[in-house]
């Protein structure tokens, strides 16, 4: 959940997770190219976002359930955005995009369109340090994506059970623990994406493989074709659909930390794209050709009906819940200085610590109801200093006092919410 802070000015808030990492071991983080879209579109994505967060809700109701009291519980994500206690406060310090306190926080990476932007851009920040850093030491990088044939009717969570578990047999099996040792495979990074298109759901495993020696392009070769046809015996093993090399893929990740994208399209800025981000981004994607990617099933522009889309949404849903989207294998984060956080963690990371406005929750709940946009632009106007124009959007609940200290152009005071 997320929380009301009371945090001095100048003072920055404190860690509640007793199993938060060590600062320190993160300070090398470069989240220039991942933590934030590029500034032309961050008013646009945050809308977006708030936009489809409230869509998402809509969507997710027919997930609530019942419980001891008059009212229906809804899943967290459906709760995303929802008023937690009295009041409501902005909260912005200049460093990071502003954000509210006092509202509910569903963490969810995979269902989230807000979440899921904070904790996977955190997500690529971490990978594309050891990226670097294993580029750094000498190391090779390939980049496999692995999936599987599919069709309309093949419900998303019986692909997704063949995909990880195609991955787990063919890196459990004696080849490819011969191969390890082969090409001094050090350790790899795992992440799980999902599209949609006509032929049904896409699930496909992107993969980055950790070499501590360089291949000759010969050797290249050779370990394509052994591990396109691996994949292939691991997913019928795992009762799914053979693949075709066209549902396969694997690169050499250049010099700069980059690979091209396969099945989805980016739309950050080309030049600033990593391998981090191309690992962890979902949440900045979108599909190519006849398919798209989940969150755009909560885009009316989508040429689908929306009694589809909401169908197709809560299958969604419910075949990701509690899955991990991004796998990291054993020792390959402490090899790397990284440190171990979890989702909720991340989302801490990127709040800011300074109130900067107060309403009260049934005024924000009011604004709401006009459209989650209005929220989104609320913010915009924190960002801007522009207190009048927030105080017609979002009223504060603030005393005369500090009212009068706004209009004289000071900042609004703070206070405990």
């Amino acid at each position: 959940m997320h929380t009301l802070h009371n945090t001095p000015p100048g003072k920055t808030a404190k860690h509640a997770h007793s199993h938060a990492c060590d600062p320190a071991a993160l300070a090398a983080l470069d989240t220039s190219q991942t933590m934030q879209p590029p500034q032309v579109r961050a008013v646009s994505l945050r809308r977006e976002r708030w936009r489809r967060r409230e869509v998402s809700g809509k969507f997710l109701r027919p997930l609530a359930k019942t419980n001891e009291t008059p009212f229906l519980k809804q899943v967290r994500p459906a709760q995303c955005s929802w008023t937690l206690g009295q009041s409501v406060g902005i909260m912005h310090d200049g460093s990071r995009p502003a954000g509210y306190t006092g509202i509910e926080r569903c963490s969810s990476i995979w269902a989230c369109p807000h979440c899921s932007a904070v904790i996977r851009a955190g997500r690529a920040a971490e990978i594309q340090q050891a990226v670097e850093a294993h580029q750094q030491q000498g190391g090779e990088l390939l980049f496999f994506t692995g999936t599987l044939r599919h069709h309309q009717g093949d419900d998303l969570e019986t692909t997704l059970d063949a995909v990880l578990e195609a991955w787990r047999k063919m890196t459990g099996n004696r080849p490819w623990k011969e191969r390890k040792q082969r090409h001094a495979i050090s350790g790899y990074i795992r992440s799980i994406e999902v599209t949609h298109g006509t032929n049904g759901w896409h699930p496909h495993a992107h993969v980055l493989l950790l070499l501590d020696e360089k291949m000759s392009a010969d050797e290249l070769a050779d370990f394509r074709n052994w591990i396109f046809n691996q994949w292939s015996n691991s997913v019928e093993k795992s009762g799914g659909k053979r693949p075709n090399e066209q549902g396969l893929d694997l690169q050499q990740v250049d010099k700069k930390g980059k690979v091209l994208a396969k099945y989805i399209s980016k739309i950050q800025d080309e030049k600033k794209w990593t391998a981090g981000a191309e690992l962890a981004r979902a949440d900045v994607k979108n599909g190519r050709g006849n398919s798209i990617t989940p969150f755009q099933l909560l885009d009316e522009e989508t040429d689908i009906d929306a009694n589809k889309r909401g169908a197709l949404w809560r299958e969604y849903y419910l075949a990701t819940k509690g899955r991990r989207a991004i796998t990291w294998s054993r020792g390959l984060k402490q090899r790397y200085e990284i440190g171990e956080q979890t989702d909720e963690d991340i989302l801490d990371e990127t709040e800011s610590t300074t109130l900067v406005w107060r309403t009260s929750a049934k005024t924000y709940r009011t604004a709401r109801m006009r459209g989650a946009v209005t929220l989104a632009i609320a913010l915009e106007l924190a960002e801007n200093e522009a207190w009048a124009e927030l105080e017609k959007l979002l009223p504060s609940d603030w005393r005369p006092d500090e009212r009068k200290k706004r209009s004289a152009g000071q900042p609004p005071g703070r206070k405990h919410l």
